[in-house]
């Protein structure tokens, strides 16, 4: 079975915050301590060699990352999250979401 790529991509929303949950006080550190809890229940229940985890703060740079820049300005929220190279989620990690996505991949390899 291959190892599933999750990237998840952290910034400030044009509103303020750094997800979607619409409270505008959230920043990129919010979105990372959210990325650190799912990736420890995800790690647990798939093990490391199902699955591969990366935190990317944009800061100042989103221009470098061309397709998150476009999925912000069509106006999704931070973090995105890409799997397998795929953006697949905005505005959030909700776990249930995250293991539809994952069992999905999994079922067709």
């Amino acid at each position: 079975m291959n190892t599933i790529k999750i990237k998840v991509y952290g910034g400030i929303n044009a509103a303020g915050g750094g997800c979607g949950c619409g409270c505008s006080g959230c920043t990129p550190a919010d979105a990372r301590a959210e990325f650190e809890a799912v990736q420890a229940d995800l790690l647990k229940k798939y093990g490391e060699e199902a699955l591969d985890f990366e935190f990317i703060d944009t800061g100042d740079d989103l221009h470098k990352y061309p397709k998150v820049q476009e999925i912000i300005q069509a106006g999704y929220s931070f973090p995105v999250i890409v799997v397998d190279g795929n953006p697949r989620l905005a505005g959030g990690m909700p776990m249930e979401s995250m293991l539809k996505i994952i069992n999905e991949i999994q079922a067709a390899q």
